[in-house]
């Protein structure tokens, strides 16, 4: 009797992993996917107005297309424009669609989609000739951003809400593509109870697990805040970081940039998608599917 007690234990355990790993197996794929094809050498860092930035911007366009988001803009899914760099015009642009265009705006998830080329002077590398890949920076948040978008737009509880999606271009120039977007289309978004931007999210720690809220100082986020877990801890820190969420803030948005932390391969040829923490993602998307969607239908 005690041996068929141990052994249904033993297999509900087995059947209950199980199950977990089915459920998440879907979005495990899709993140290596994403991040596999973003972060790849034929892509050569994704550098704004390059042949891999626009490359990137196709993948993303076709992955928004195939979940059922609608364009943001008139113009389709890329809103174009340009800044000017070391004396040469850039061409570029921010990609940004939604959920529900009828609606109010009530969300904005964004992540900036572009790196480094080779030879960059924002390189960290002694020989800067090499390929910058930027899985973690930033193929980690527009694959995380792209996940919760296939999430929030299949799931009838939230079909009443318009979520907007901002991918950002422009970022490691110097914010070019969220200064852009602010200027251009900020009354749209200004309904939002808030903006949460993912930079950096896939090398979460398995020894110390943790993600990080940063938002300014002084511009405050008057909503709730992220609880614990037991997947992770969250901590807050209040900074003054060069962000993408920064010129929201400053407008009076809740604000905020979420991100596992800092890591000896950021801004180095070596930042590879075969050093993404894969389950740390998939853990950090379950929670904030939780979170966010608190925010959502909280009044």
């Amino acid at each position: 009797m005690a041996g068929k007690l141990i052994f249904s234990v033993f297999f509900l355990l087995f059947f209950f992993s199980a199950v977990w790993c089915q459920d998440n197996e879907t979005e495990r794929s899709l993140l290596k996917k994403d991040i596999y094809y973003l972060a790849s050498d034929t892509l050569e860092g994704r550098a704004p107005g390059t042949k891999g930035s626009k490359l990137a911007a196709d993948w993303i366009i076709g992955r928004l297309k195939k979940s059922g988001l609608k364009p943001f803009v008139k113009s389709g899914y890329g809103d174009r424009f340009s800044y000017t760099e070391n004396g040469k015009k850039v061409r570029t642009m921010n990609i940004i669609a939604c959920t529900n265009p009828e609606k109010e705006c009530r969300l904005v998830l964004t992540a900036h989609y572009d790196h480094l080329p080779m030879e960059s002077l924002h390189s960290r590398e002694v020989f800067k000739n090499v390929i910058h890949n930027g899985a973690d920076d930033n193929a980690s948040g527009v694959a995380l951003s792209l996940l919760l978008a296939d999430y929030f737009v299949k799931s009838d509880a939230y079909r009443e809400y318009n979520i907007v999606f901002i991918f950002f271009s422009g970022h490691e120039s110097g914010l070019y593509g969220s200064d852009s977007f602010a200027d251009r289309h900020f009354s749209k978004i200004k309904s939002a109870k808030a903006l949460v931007n993912f930079d950096m999210v896939g090398r979460m720690s398995i020894a110390e697990p943790q993600l990080f809220m940063r938002i300014n100082e002084g511009t405050g986020w008057n909503i709730e805040f992220p609880g614990q877990n037991e997947s992770f801890k969250v901590q807050l820190q209040y900074n003054d970081f060069q962000l993408d969420h920064t010129i929201f803030a400053h407008r009076e948005l809740n604000a905020a940039t979420l991100s596992t932390g800092m890591h000896d391969d950021y801004h180095k040829g070596t930042d590879d998608a075969e050093k993404i923490n894969f389950e740390g993602i998939v853990a950090l998307y379950n929670y904030l599917k939780i979170y966010l969607s608190k925010i959502l239908v909280k009044n």
